[in-house]
């Protein structure tokens, strides 16, 4: 189903499927079992020579069909694939995720999310398999290799545009205790990263479209290094990052991550909007990255680059970053990286 004239190449779920991904998500429900062609073709209502067509469009967008003429096809073994409905399934949120938008590939799903948003309800998940454009913080490229997560969420928080900021560590926070559940070791690196044993794992992007007094919608972009061995990575961003893969040694589920990613943020989210920050940092303090270590900041929050040194010493009630500087002085950030200073 075509989402709008501008996303042409999305579908969406729940909704009608293209009978390519219908029988894509046949094959893949058939567990490893061949499906004879007249099954197929009887299941997605269409005749042999169209069955055989999109079993081709299929094997150029690279899945894995296996074919023979006698017995019919398969996708065998446990394969490394998207599936809306089996994130929908492994859903339990109230909003995050109820409407999927997924694509093979596409440039950047932030900038997909921020062309629809208008005509999508808040809470809408776009994802895909792989990126062109990705992007992180700063105009960074965001590396984006088949079997890495990447995903967009459009929200439409009744909140004053200056809170907006603080959703960056929110999600970090969801998404860090999403990967504590798998039995990784990750903490939050203020103020959108997640990282795993120093080297980062995941990045969190947020992009507001609003008013002086009012958030028309919220983009918040995650990526997450899963299935994808650092050793695919170009050598500057290897030399600093980690994978799921790498860290346990197996790959992951990534329907039922996102999903539970979803489940994550969803709860964090609400409780954002009941109360603020305020009840969420003791949280995001016990398992955020520096505290107590001597770090740089790189603040670029008013056009120019301040290089500050001190001693991290945690958040504020809002989610700022608190820094003890040489001086004695606690200073506050609401913008910048944070490096570990190496003495």
């Amino acid at each position: 189903m075509k989402t709008s004239n501008v996303l042409t190449d999305y579908i969406e779920f729940p909704g009608k499927l293209p009978v390519k991904h219908k029988i894509l998500y046949m094959l893949l429900e058939s567990q490893d079992k061949f499906l004879s062609w007249n099954d197929i073709g009887d299941k997605a209502g269409i005749s042999g020579p169209g069955v055989r067509g999109n079993i081709k469009n299929l094997l150029d967008d690279g899945f894995p069909v296996e074919t023979t003429t006698e017995r019919g096809c398969r996708i065998s073994g446990k394969q490394d694939i998207l599936f809306p409905s089996r994130i929908h399934e492994h859903l339990e949120t109230q909003v995050l995720g109820r409407k999927i938008l997924y694509t093979l590939s596409t440039t950047s799903t932030n900038d997909d999310a921020r062309l629809v948003a208008n005509g999508h309800p808040g809470g809408t998940l776009l994802t895909c398999e792989t990126q062109t454009q990705g992007k992180g913080r700063l105009g960074r490229q965001w590396e984006s290799p088949r079997g890495g997560i990447f995903l967009s969420l459009i929200l439409k928080p009744e909140i004053q545009p200056a809170k907006v900021p603080s959703l960056s560590l929110v999600a970090g926070y969801a998404t860090a205790k999403t990967l504590q559940s798998l039995g990784l070791d990750a903490l939050v690196k203020w103020p959108n990263d997640v990282l795993v044993h120093g080297r980062k794992l995941a990045g969190i992007l947020c992009e507001i479209s609003a008013e002086p007094d009012r958030v028309a919608h919220v983009i918040v972009g995650i990526g997450v290094n899963a299935n994808v061995s650092k050793t695919r990575m170009p050598g500057p961003v290897r030399e600093r990052s980690t994978s799921i893969l790498d860290e346990l040694g197996k790959y992951v589920d990534r329907n039922v991550l996102i999903a539970g990613l979803l489940n994550n943020f969803e709860a964090y989210y609400f409780r954002f909007l009941e109360s603020g920050m305020q009840t969420l940092i003791p949280e995001i303090q016990e398992i955020m990255a520096y505290v107590g270590s001597p770090v740089i900041i790189h603040n670029t929050a008013f056009g120019s680059v301040e290089t500050q040194h001190g001693i991290l010493r945690g958040l504020d009630k809002h989610g700022r970053l608190l820094v003890l500087a040489s001086t004695g002085e606690i200073k506050t950030y609401t913008a910048g990286d944070v490096s570990l200073r190496l003495e």
